[in-house]
């Protein structure tokens, strides 16, 4: 499907995001996982506690449990959607301490929007039940690990759109009859 000349640059931008917002909300559920166990807490804490948005109080329960996996989902999605939302959003201006500060201030308003609003609306018990300070230093580390590794990946996405030509490899049929060096009169070789 061939892009148009503004949809590439579109695309480079939210792939970049996306990969950063998934980095981030993997370090975001680890720095949770942490937390969870220094607080003698289950580190699936988190994960079900999201779950419950599907299947209720039921998926808020310690340990690893069927209806985790739907948590983990939930985190690294809507963290991936929120990373091309930024990397569209941010795009490519200023310097990477620039858009690492960016970051750091998106990852902070994202965890106000979602805790005051968003939360209260969708599932109430995240709001209710969630560790407030945990989660406002794992949106920290969010926004800053999108902000810090969004222009990388961006660079690196950018890189396989001219990549470095690769000259073409004969056949094995080819080579073999193809004719070899040539041999001057009289088949000497020197």
């Amino acid at each position: 499907m061939p892009f148009g000349n503004g949809a590439r640059p579109n695309w480079f931008l939210a792939l970049a995001g996306i990969q950063a917002g998934v980095v981030g909300g993997l370090i975001l559920l680890g720095y949770l996982g942490l937390d969870s166990a220094w607080h003698r807490r289950s580190i699936w804490s988190m994960p079900n506690l999201l779950a419950s948005t599907f299947y209720g109080e039921s998926a808020y329960r310690p340990g690893f449990g069927a209806r985790t996996s739907a948590g983990l989902a939930l985190l690294l999605f809507l963290y991936g959607i929120l990373g091309a939302l930024f990397g569209l959003v941010i795009r490519d201006h200023g310097s990477r301490l620039r858009v690492t500060l960016l970051g750091l201030i998106f990852g902070t308003g994202w965890f106000f929007l979602s805790f005051d609003i968003l939360w209260n609306y969708v599932n109430p018990i995240v709001h209710l039940y969630s560790p407030d300070r945990a989660m406002l230093v794992g949106h920290l580390l969010y926004g800053g690990v999108l902000g810090g590794r969004f222009p990388a990946y961006l660079k690196s996405i950018r890189q396989l759109e001219n990549p470095v030509p690769v000259p073409p490899v004969e056949s094995p049929q080819a080579l073999a009859t193809s004719p070899g060096p040539e041999t001057p009169p009289g088949g000497a070789v020197s």
